[in-house]
């Protein structure tokens, strides 16, 4: 290889690298992309305190909108209570029922398509209405408690307290207790 012919393969390989280096300046000079919609920060949901029931479990489904999932492998039943009070989920070792007509149920729009079709109206002083969810233990649903900051202004870093009250068959209430916490995107 001449000299001449090192001096074009350098000369193109370096105007090569510059044209290179300038288009990647040249596309981020456009910026990102506008995006509708886009939240101003996160909510997180944890449990902070839960009831010495032997055979319940429960753990937080972190997602835009935070979920809880409860295990139970007890013996007797158990029963979640709903935010008025009312009878919302009961759990056995081999099975979980939801109260349809339990207000909290409206609320946390987890209706499959089959009980959506239910027009009976929820009212918390309403006799129970048990239909079969799982044939497990185990069930998550999308609580009301856990979605409490969703329309309230933000302040960074805002903590606010949540609790799920559960009744044991002796009639004995305990509560599965934790906090939600904001945070702004910076």
């Amino acid at each position: 290889m001449t000299i001449e012919q090192t001096r074009s393969a350098f000369t193109g390989l370096a105007l090569f690298g510059l044209a290179c280096l300038s288009a990647s300046g040249l596309a981020g000079a456009h910026g990102a992309p506008e995006l509708d919609d886009v939240p101003e920060g996160f909510v997180k949901a944890s449990i902070t305190d839960r009831p010495d029931i032997q055979g319940l479990s429960s753990l937080i489904l972190s997602a835009p909108r935070p979920g809880i999932m409860l295990r139970y492998t007890g013996k007797e039943s158990l029963t979640v209570l709903g935010t008025e009070g009312e009878a919302l989920l009961q759990f056995t070792r081999t099975g979980v029922s939801v109260n349809t007509a339990s207000p909290s149920w409206e609320a946390s729009n987890a209706k499959p398509p089959a009980l959506a079709a239910d027009a009976t109206a929820s009212d918390a002083s309403a006799e129970p209405t048990w239909v079969t969810l799982s044939d497990s233990g185990s069930f998550s649903w999308l609580d009301p408690r856990l979605n409490a900051m969703a329309d309230v202004h933000h302040q960074a870093d805002t903590q606010k307290e949540w609790t799920i009250a559960v009744r044991r068959a002796n009639g004995e209430v305990e509560q599965i207790r934790g906090t939600l916490m904001y945070t702004a995107y910076k």
